[in-house]
C-alpha cells in the first residue's frame, strides 16, 4: 500500500510538472514572438517568467489534488492501468479547473480552456508513464 501511494504521489507530481510546462512553454513561445529578436527584451521576460510558472505550478497541484486522487483511486479499485484512461481524465480535470478559476464563456471561445485541456491530457499521461517505470523499476530490484 504505501509503495503504491508513493508511486501514486510521485507520478501526480509530475504530472502537475508536465501541465506547467504545457502552460509555461506557450507563454514562453508567445514571449518568443512578441520580443521580435530582440534578445535581451527576450532574457528578461524568461527571467520574469520564472515565479508565474512557480505559481502555476502551485495551483495546479492544489486545484487538482482531489480530483486526482479520485481518479487515481478509480483506476486502482478497477484495476484501469490504461494510458487512454488517465489522458481522458487529466483532460477533464484541466478542463474543469480552468472553468473554476475564471467563470466566463470567453474562456473557452479564446482558446484558453482548450489549452488547459491539452496541458491535462499531458499531465494524465505523464502520470501513467510514471507509475508504470515506477512499478517497472520496484519489481526489477
Amino acid at each position: 500500500m504505501s509503495s503504491t501511494c508513493s508511486r501514486a504521489f510521485g507520478g501526480w507530481l509530475a504530472g502537475c510538472g508536465a501541465a506547467t510546462a504545457v502552460l509555461s512553454g506557450v507563454a514562453q513561445t508567445l514571449l518568443m514572438i512578441m520580443s521580435g529578436g530582440d534578445i535581451t527584451r527576450l532574457l528578461g521576460g524568461i527571467v520574469a517568467l520564472l515565479l508565474p510558472s512557480f505559481l502555476v505550478f502551485v495551483v495546479t497541484c492544489f486545484l487538482t489534488a482531489v480530483p486526482a486522487a479520485i481518479v487515481i483511486w478509480l483506476g486502482e479499485e478497477l484495476l484501469i492501468g490504461s494510458a487512454v484512461f488517465f489522458g481522458c481524465a487529466g483532460t477533464v480535470i484541466g478542463a474543469l479547473s480552468i472553468s473554476l478559476l475564471l467563470r466566463s464563456p470567453a474562456v473557452w471561445t479564446s482558446g484558453l480552456g482548450c489549452l488547459f485541456a491539452i496541458a491535462g491530457f499531458v499531465a494524465g499521461l505523464t502520470y501513467w508513464f510514471v507509475v508504470q517505470e515506477l512499478e517497472a523499476g520496484e519489481y526489477a530490484s
